[in-house]
């Protein structure tokens, strides 16, 4: 009977323990996969030169200091004059966090470019594939 006993609180440990361990390496699976933002930002006409200057000099930025920005992609809109698009892929949530921690992203994003935007609309989106970055 002790044996028994024994036997199931061992299998009972062993299955605590598979399942922790399974539930960590899914997490680590989700923060490894690849983050793409897409950002739609509209600015008034008389802002749009300073947006553009501020825009690339982020875009610089995080090319050159981040290891784990991938791509960081500033597009003009054809119809919309005054529309911005933002394509950025970072590696991984983490790196993620971490360009948003910068010193020029607080310096350039929040103090300079938030206060001359007019609209913006953030997607956050993943790779369909699990291949890591988008295949071109």
């Amino acid at each position: 009977m002790n044996q028994r006993v024994l036997n199931v609180l061992i299998l009972s440990i062993s299955l605590l323990f598979s399942h922790g361990l399974f539930a960590q390496i899914q997490t680590a699976n989700i923060d490894e996969k690849p983050i793409i933002l897409f950002v739609e930002f509209e600015f008034n006409a008389k802002d749009i030169a300073l947006a553009k200057e501020l825009l690339t000099d982020m875009q610089n930025q995080s090319l050159d200091n981040e290891e784990g920005c991938i791509s960081y992609d500033i597009l003009l809109s054809g119809e919309q004059p005054n529309t911005i698009f933002i394509y950025e892929c970072y590696e991984n949530e983490v790196a993620l966090k971490k360009h948003n921690s910068t010193p020029y992203f607080k310096s350039i994003v929040e103090k300079k470019l938030a206060p001359i935007i007019k609209s913006q609309k953030i997607q956050k989106l993943k790779p369909m594939n699990d291949f890591g970055a988008i295949a071109f």
